[in-house]
């Protein structure tokens, strides 16, 4: 009995503890961030699917994330542009949307600082995390255009190209945006997650694990032991058809290549790394998936060069200095702040002269029934490429 007896009041004692330490997890936050103590949010509230596409879900917040009225990473921003200013877009997906930077220090919001001693400049972070080119040219055409941006800064992620099945375009959602889950979770869990480091050969052999689930079943053929220059060419269209539409509307398009922390020899710790991005890309060798961003950055150079569009080659500047990099692709609060400065040196450049608007809109229509016409004939080589590749394997893709 005073075995049982104790043991009983231990269990009390650490269910008292674990409860008064999500109580304080809950205040903390109340706190620091104004989140409602009996909120259970989570990260996948920052988005929502409505008639737009996907898009930023207004006002919404999930720790240090937070969106304005409109679901961008800025400041609230109205309709229209002040007229003295320049307004900048910036589109991409979870790099530019910030991931591992301190709140405040994203590259969007470093850009604006670093052009707010050039000038008049508004900058906006449109990013959304998960959101292929197909999305953001949804996204621009349905909501982002809508605020009348000058300049539009691109900055898309070639990875997604090497998935399972390559971007597509999604139907509009009608049903309307959807609710912000409520049921309970506890926010203790989150909390220890974000600072509980694995050991190295666990972290290692949980990556490959998933990785080779991913595999299992599938035949040889179903890898990715080249490039597969049907999903870099569909990557080159869909970068135009989102130049082409951003000229359309007026704005002027600024391209910037991708940048990635792999650049030279790699130790062990560089190894995991390149295999932990894999697993979002599992059809990619590892070597696939490096030479595939070096000749995507190189694919936008091209774009860049022959639609006569400004390039910030980030890619060329940053690639492979892992001081800059948190992960694979994404920055820390330096990097963040070195791809600031590269972009905002080529936008100090880029005139928007008055009546900017009106005419690029013009001229942009007739460029884009030109482009849908150079768009047709690469969707025509992109279904040759792909009738040969299925002829020529024996498995599902």
């Amino acid at each position: 009995m005073p075995l049982l007896r104790k043991c009983v009041w231990l269990g009390l004692l650490g269910l008292v503890g674990v409860i008064a330490a999500e109580v304080m997890a809950r205040v903390d936050d109340a706190v620091r961030s104004g989140t409602e103590m009996l909120a259970s949010p989570a990260y996948a509230d920052l988005t929502m699917q409505d008639s737009l596409g996907t898009r930023g879900r207004p006002f919404a917040q999930f720790e240090k994330w937070k969106l304005n009225g409109e679901g961008f990473r800025s400041q609230e921003v109205a309709l229209n542009p002040r007229p003295e200013c320049v307004r900048v877009a910036v589109m991409g997906a979870s790099e530019t949307f910030g991931y591992a930077e301190s709140p405040g220090k994203e590259y969007p919001a470093q850009l604006a600082d670093s052009l707010r001693h050039t000038g008049c400049y508004e900058v906006i972070n449109t990013g959304i995390t998960g959101l292929p080119t197909t999305g953001q040219i949804q996204l621009w055409e349905n909501w982002v255009s809508r605020f009348e941006p000058s300049v539009v800064v691109i900055y898309v992620s070639p990875a997604f190209y090497l998935s399972n099945e390559p971007p597509e375009f999604h139907s509009p959602n009608r049903g309307g945006p959807g609710v912000i889950s409520n049921s309970f979770a506890p926010r203790l869990v989150g909390r220890l997650k974000d600072r509980i480091d694995y050991p190295d050969f666990i972290q290692r052999r949980r990556v490959m694990r998933q990785i080779a689930n991913e595999l299992r079943g599938k035949p040889a053929t179903w890898l990715f032991h080249d490039i597969p220059d049907d999903r870099l060419a569909l990557f080159r269209l869909h970068l135009d058809s989102l130049v082409t539409s951003v000229r359309a509307r007026g704005a002027v398009p600024v391209l910037v290549t991708h940048a990635m922390r792999f650049g030279g020899p790699m130790n062990e710790a560089e190894q995991d790394l390149l295999r932990s991005w894999r697993r979002f890309s599992p059809r990619a060798t590892e070597a696939v998936l490096m030479e595939f961003e070096r000749r995507a950055a190189g694919t936008v150079r091209e774009e860049a060069r022959d639609r006569d569009v400004p390039l910030v080659d980030v890619a060329n500047v940053m690639t492979g200095h892992t001081g800059w990099f948190a992960d694979f692709s994404h920055f820390n609060d330096t990097g963040a702040g070195v791809i600031a400065g590269t972009i905002a040196r080529t936008l100090e450049q880029v005139r928007v002269p008055s009546g900017f608007v009106a005419s690029e809109a013009q001229h942009g229509a007739a460029e884009s029934r030109a482009s849908l016409a150079a768009n047709k004939t690469v969707r025509r080589s992109i279904a040759r490429a792909s009738s040969i590749k299925l002829a020529n394997r024996s498995g599902p893709r």
